[in-house]
């Protein structure tokens, strides 16, 4: 059940206001009913050709006066409260309104939100989603439409074509012993320096355990520290991941991981690209996440786990994205997790695989292989660096969820950022 309130829309991106109409969009096509409605008024004393060659459009008056005329049959109608009329035949006609016009508009294919006229008094019908997600009552399993690696032509002296088609074939690739002790210790000794400091700040890129004020998560490490700002720039890492996008990439997003021995907590089953594509406005799957690791991750304190082969599918999950849905996700998802039964298939095709190594060593995986962690119950701490790189061809849109973007520190809008 969907109940919405007109004052929800007002002053929103969905609040269109042109030089001879307002709109209000009411239901779009995220909200999944089939139709979008709009409350619209026409302004006084104005006339608006209009043409919807890809929609059906029903209107009905509810108050004012005015006509409409259809242009190709010549003929004019008198609109006032209680008139309605439907454009089944995708009639070019004009709308004139006397006194100001209010009428309730629905249309069929739905409309997005903020769509006005084009020339030809049409509203577009867009790009379909490729992923819709959070929008149906059941889960569903979608087959993925977009590469996995976008340059198979070896460009870069770091990985080589077996490891290209490996990870193309598993969604992700483990290079052991990638960075050198020297890097590590450097590395080391910062992120133990940014934890230090989060302890006490309570600046919103510090995300703290579900259950306690435990550090769980430092985001933006890119932008506010030097030597992770290097990091993300490194020159053999960054070829790599250029030669799996077949582009110029940015840093999406940026984040250390902490999960001290005994205490550190479990991130459950999901796909990056999931919250990327609905929250973020990632449209297509042409990202990848490296995950550095600092200290060394074993089979028992709490490493990521994966599920090969996970990325060629896409976890269609349930549940409307509440407003601000990031200041509780970060701590603990409760909405874009995928459902048991899809994860069961997923996992009995794959397997469940836990790539450990030493610190120093690098995961590349891409953006909807299927991946999750459990708490740490182990003396030994574990803490990576995650730096996620979008294709600087897959800029983000506005999200899918139609709601206002997530904060820069969660997912840079421009890239180069």
């Amino acid at each position: 059940m969907i109940v919405r309130h007109l004052d929800e829309v007002k002053g929103t991106e969905h609040d269109v206001d042109t030089a001879t109409w307002v709109s209000r969009r009411l239901l779009l096509r995220r909200d999944g009913v089939g139709f979008s409605l709009h409350d619209t008024t026409m302004k006084p004393g104005t006339e608006t050709e209009m043409w919807y060659k890809n929609h059906v459009e029903a209107v009905y008056c509810i108050e004012g006066e005015g006509e409409i005329e259809v242009v190709d049959e010549n003929r004019t109608y008198p609109v006032k409260p209680g008139t309605l009329y439907v454009l089944d035949g995708h009639e070019k006609h004009k709308l004139r309104s006397k006194t100001s016009l209010r009428v309730v508009c629905v249309f069929n294919p739905p409309c997005s939100g903020k769509e006005v006229h084009d020339a030809d008094g049409a509203y577009s019908l867009g790009e379909p989603d490729a992923y819709p997600s959070r929008h149906a009552p059941e889960p569903r399993l979608l087959e993925r439409v977009d590469p996995v690696v976008y340059d198979k032509t070896i460009r870069q002296s770091v990985i080589d074509g077996g490891q290209l088609d490996e990870y193309e074939r598993t969604g992700y690739l483990f290079l052991d012993g990638f960075f050198s002790a020297e890097e590590v210790e450097e590395l080391r000794s910062e992120l133990q320096r940014v934890w230090r400091q989060a302890e006490g700040d309570d600046r919103a890129e510090i995300i703290r355990e579900p259950d306690s004020d435990a550090v769980r998560s430092v985001f933006a490490v890119h932008r506010d520290n030097a030597v992770f700002a290097k990091l993300a720039a490194h020159e053999r890492l960054t070829a790599a991941v250029k030669q799996i996008l077949g582009s110029e990439v940015y840093v999406h997003q940026s984040r250390i991981n902490f999960k001290p021995g005994f205490t550190g907590k479990d991130f459950y089953w999901h796909s990056d690209f999931e919250t990327w594509h609905v929250e973020d406005g990632m449209p297509r799957m042409r990202a990848l996440s490296c995950s550095i690791a600092l200290e060394d991750n074993y089979s028992f304190n709490g490493p990521l786990m994966v599920i090969p082969g996970s990325q060629r599918h896409f976890v269609s999950c349930v549940g409307a994205t509440p407003e601000n849905h990031y200041e509780e996700s970060l701590r603990k998802q409760q909405y874009g997790v995928p459902d048991p039964d899809s994860l069961t298939r997923l996992a009995s095709e794959g397997g469940i695989v836990a790539p450990v190594g030493k610190a120093g060593s690098v995961l590349l995986f891409d953006c909807n292989l299927m991946h999750g962690s459990s708490s740490n119950i182990s003396p030994y701490p574990r803490s990576n660096v995650f730096l996620v790189f979008n294709s600087v061809e897959n800029r983000l849109a506005e999200p899918f969820s139609g709601q206002k973007p997530r904060p820069d520190y969660i997912a840079s809008r421009k890239a180069g950022e």
